[in-house]
């Protein structure tokens, strides 16, 4: 897929926000939903019993959105603050080799959120295509849970945004019944705060 298409399904599906994860959760706040990746929202495993309970939940749970064997995307990039930076996190950590990543346009954060960020501040994202199988993506998942890289996965066939990080994984399904009823399905791992997070 070119950078073309790639931002045009994106403006299709997602014309409220970005490719930065964090903002899903502001932007389509109707839509979203967290769960924690250990019991009693632990943040980061110690051992390889809770690693072993990180990754069930998370393969359980994205084969459930996704379904095994579907083509979706990997979305990672980094924030470069002025500084004059030529190589791509997707070409330098060894986490991101096996995929083919193509670079997007840079994303000026200033336009976006001018109180946040300065007037150089820019966001550089890339994708990659590849297919969601359980346990296939496992170290990339650990590198997201120990805070190492960020990267978020997507199917625009099925309308559907997977956004793990240190301590969780945010979804935006593609509307408010859906997603009401998977956090019913998986209320048990649910946050106890009232605003979900």
């Amino acid at each position: 897929m070119t950078k073309e298409n790639f931002q045009k399904l994106w403006t299709l599906h997602y014309p409220d926000t970005v490719p930065i994860s964090y903002q899903f959760k502001h932007d389509y706040s109707d839509r979203w939903f967290r769960i924690h990746s250990l019991p009693d929202s632990k943040r980061y495993p110690e051992d390889e019993n809770e690693w072993q309970i990180l990754l069930s939940r998370q393969n359980e749970i994205f084969t459930d959105l996704f379904g095994p064997d579907t083509q979706i995307f990997i979305v990672a990039g980094e924030y470069n603050w002025g500084e004059n930076r030529q190589i791509h996190i997707t070409d330098e950590e060894e986490i991101f080799k096996p995929f083919s990543f193509v670079k997007l346009d840079n994303i000026q954060l200033n336009r976006n959120y001018s109180e946040q960020y300065d007037e150089p501040d820019i966001y550089k994202p890339a994708f990659a295509k590849t297919i969601w199988k359980p346990k296939y993506h496992d170290k990339l998942l650990r590198e997201i849970a120990n805070d190492n890289t960020r990267a978020f996965f997507i199917s625009f066939d099925k309308n559907v945004i997977v956004a793990p990080y240190d301590g969780g994984v945010d979804f935006v399904l593609k509307d408010i019944l859906t997603k009401e009823d998977y956090r019913n399905k998986y209320r048990g791992w649910l946050s106890k705060r009232e605003d979900g997070m």
